[in-house]
């Protein structure tokens, strides 16, 4: 039999084992691909069977599952069953088989409706804390504005395109080491605004309680009941996980949570335009007939 060679012990425990198999599939020979496929066609179905079932499913022999099981690095049958059971815990959603759908209205409604979701989520957002975010990012000599992630990172340059028109000085910033080194140059009354739809980046944290030792105020567009919620000075609750609608067993639409995050700023950016009114007008105009003019 074929082996494949796999990495440390240590590094067995947390491997992908699905991942491992997928990618390995192509290089297996015919006895082992059959095991192999069978593992991810129907995962779930592999670890509930016992092994006098798993032979005349898969059509192999005993010795065989458990030579395959030793040669993709698990103790046998039963470590091989223990590491599946694991993939298919984190990612049971990516392992079912893609529903058939063709309608293109279909798509556009349902498109269309996570955006939905996504904005009325964000309505619950709680009126005294936007008024609070408001005011601190007005009366800042700068607003640090941090995002990591596929999300994140680019809500910070959002930020930057609300606010610096109305005449904040917004820095963005999506390196995580950099986010620290700008939070020691914080002076008192500094505003760093994060954004983190997990609420518990580690490298925004980091930042945070930097920032906080230098009399920076931070503030966190987050999920509520994290580690960023209760890090920070004053955290926007932001539900961006199983409380939105679908997105919690929608692997492939778009995420809600975007529009929520979205909305969010631009009601802060909105309200703070308002506030300021009298002297953000000319820069508006400005802006408006450069952007005709050229």
């Amino acid at each position: 039999m074929q082996k494949i060679n796999i990495t440390t012990r240590d590094e067995q425990f947390n491997i992908d084992i699905i991942g491992y198999i997928n990618d390995k599939l192509p290089s297996l020979s015919r006895t082992q691909a059959k095991i192999a496929s069978a593992i991810l066609s129907s995962p779930r179905a592999f670890v509930e069977k016992p092994i006098e079932e798993l032979v005349p499913w898969i059509g192999v022999s005993a010795p065989t599952i458990t030579r395959f099981s030793h040669a993709i690095g698990c103790d046998g049958l039963r470590d091989l069953k223990l590491k599946i059971m694991g993939g298919v815990r984190v990612g049971a959603l990516y392992l079912e088989q893609p529903s058939e759908q063709s309608d293109f209205k279909k798509w556009l409604e349902y498109t269309v409706s996570k955006a939905q979701n996504g904005i009325v989520n964000a309505m619950g957002v709680p009126e005294e804390i936007i008024e609070k975010v408001v005011e601190k990012i007005l009366e800042a000599r700068v607003v640090y504005a941090y995002g990591s992630g596929g999300v994140s990172n680019w809500l910070c340059d959002e930020i930057q395109n609300r606010f610096f028109r109305l005449g904040s000085t917004i820095v963005p910033c999506r390196d995580g080491i950099m986010q620290s080194l700008l939070a020691t140059t914080a002076r008192d009354g500094d505003v760093f605004l994060c954004c983190s739809l997990g609420g518990n980046n580690q490298a925004e944290l980091e930042a945070i309680k930097i920032a906080q030792e230098y009399g920076g105020y931070c503030i966190a567009l987050c999920p509520p009941n994290t580690k960023m919620e209760t890090a920070v000075d004053l955290a926007v609750p932001v539900e961006t996980r199983s409380g939105l609608k679908g997105d919690a067993s929608d692997v492939f639409g778009p995420t809600a949570a975007r529009y929520s995050m979205l909305l969010t700023i631009d009601l802060i950016a909105f309200i703070a335009a308002i506030k300021t009114q009298d002297s953000s007008k000319e820069s508006l105009r400005r802006l408006k007939h450069q952007f005709v003019a050229h």
